[in-house]
């Protein structure tokens, strides 16, 4: 960085330099040439002057004229009516001239050329009679005066320490700029190796505000994400396992004791096995279904749907299990609400949903089904009047094998994985489900549904 801030403090002078030499060479130059030229105009007018004033050449005028040339630096010719030279302070033709002499120091036979363009010739007039003419030459470029060459030479020089000064400030703000820059960012880089390392509950402390504490921020909330993977992955691991040990541990029991000969392999027994073996294929079923919506490889059979319809036929199918815990349903809707919607999917949502509600809700409580449009989207709602949920185990429903009941109940779930799975359908319809709970006064979920694309 520190090099980077030099280079271009670098560029800036050399650019700086380029371009102001540029306009003196330009600008500049032309301005001196405008006044040189308007000096030998008035050099020439006032030899003129004196001519007409004393009505013709005084021989003290022809005597000062080379000094008037040398003070000024110019070759002075008088000439007559018929173009015969009068007085003449230089012999600007000559080549062992003092004007060559000139051109050989400054090293170019373009001098006496560029001379001659700048000469000046001032008429004499006596009334309306052309009587002479004097011409002023320049002995010096204009712009190449000693004195032109020292100012250019200053400025250079104060340019020059300008831009020593403005590169070592560059130089000590790239040195406290790249601290400033590099300490948050040695946060970070010590961060992702102790992340690297297995350690995802270290965090960065960055104060600032701006884009390296966005970036420390935006770390943070990444560690904070692996972590809760990091934490689910295990658990998952843990309630697999869990999950998978009660069922084995009953097969294996019931084995072990009809080949021991404690109990006979009849009806009854075989039954207990085979309702954990349902059990155990329920869940690698879910497992299943869940890899395939997480992964993005389970396709959606959309079709236009009436969404009210397609309720009141899930609620039909679940009637004897809603039936059997003696609970009131209610359902309400506005109306017909169709949509774009894959029907095996929606029902398997609602099933999920209300099977969890009549599983929460005790005898005699209340299942409100609710069905209601906004716009483009379609919103069902869900609601019991159950013990509710914790506020504490609000954010974890929808996770993985998450029971509310830490006891984990045969009699108050499943595989643990339904409600997981309705999120995610909802999710690849494009739609979500969200949860509100009062504690002793019941749950409502909600979902929300595009009525087009998703």
């Amino acid at each position: 960085m520190a090099i980077g801030f030099l280079a271009v403090a670098i560029a800036a002078i050399i650019v700086l330099y380029a371009l102001l030499n540029i306009v003196i060479d330009t600008r500049l130059q032309g301005f001196m040439d405008e006044r040189e030229r308007a000096s030998y105009q008035r050099i020439g007018q006032s030899i003129a002057n004196f001519y007409l004033e004393n009505g013709g050449w005084d021989r003290r005028l022809l005597d000062s004229l080379p000094h008037v040339s040398s003070l000024s630096g110019v070759a002075i010719k008088v000439v007559d009516a018929n173009g015969a030279v009068v007085a003449e302070t230089v012999d600007v033709k000559r080549r062992d001239s003092f004007i060559e002499n000139i051109a050989k120091a400054v090293g170019s036979g373009q001098f006496i050329k560029d001379r001659f363009q700048n000469r000046v010739e001032v008429p004499i007039l006596s009334g309306d009679q052309q009587v002479g003419s004097v011409f002023v030459t320049p002995l010096v470029k204009p712009g190449e005066l000693e004195e032109d060459m020292a100012f250019r030479k200053s400025l250079n020089s104060s340019l020059l320490f300008g831009g020593m000064l403005a590169a070592l400030v560059a130089l000590t703000l790239s040195f406290i700029i790249s601290a400033r820059l590099t300490s948050p960012l040695a946060q970070i880089t010590k961060a992702a190796r102790k992340m690297e390392a297995g350690d995802l509950g270290y965090r960065v402390n960055i104060k600032e505000k701006d884009e390296i504490g966005q970036l420390g921020e935006a770390f943070n909330n990444m560690s904070i994400a692996l972590q809760s993977n990091e934490r689910l992955r295990k658990n998952m691991t843990a309630d697999v396992a869990h999950e998978l040990r009660t069922p084995l541990a009953t097969i294996r029991i019931h084995i072990e004791a009809y080949l021991d000969g404690v109990i006979e392999p009849d009806e009854k027994n075989l039954q207990s096995i085979h309702e954990e073996i349902l059990r155990l294929g329920r869940l690698v079923d879910d497992l299943s279904e869940l890899a395939q919506v997480e992964s993005g490889k389970l396709t959606l059979n959309k079709k236009s749907s009436d969404l009210v319809l397609l309720t009141k036929r899930t609620l039909s199918s679940m009637g004897p299990m809603i039936e059997q815990k003696e609970l009131i349903l209610d359902f309400k809707s506005s109306g017909q609400i169709i949509g774009d919607f894959d029907e095996d999917r929606i029902k398997q949502i609602l099933m999920n949903l209300i099977a969890n509600a009549t599983k929460f809700t005790p005898v005699g409580g209340r299942v409100t089904v609710e069905l209601s449009s906004n716009k483009d989207k379609a919103l069902i709602s869900i609601s019991d009047t159950g013990k509710g949920i914790d506020s504490k185990s609000l954010p974890f429903v929808f996770d993985r094998f998450f029971r509310v009941d830490k006891s984990r109940s045969r009699a108050t779930g499943g595989s643990g994985i339904g409600l997981t799975i309705a999120k995610e359908l909802a999710k690849l319809h494009g739609g979500s489900i969200n949860v509100i709970s009062t504690m002793g006064a019941g749950s409502t979920f909600t979902v929300v549904l595009p009525l087009k694309g998703g």
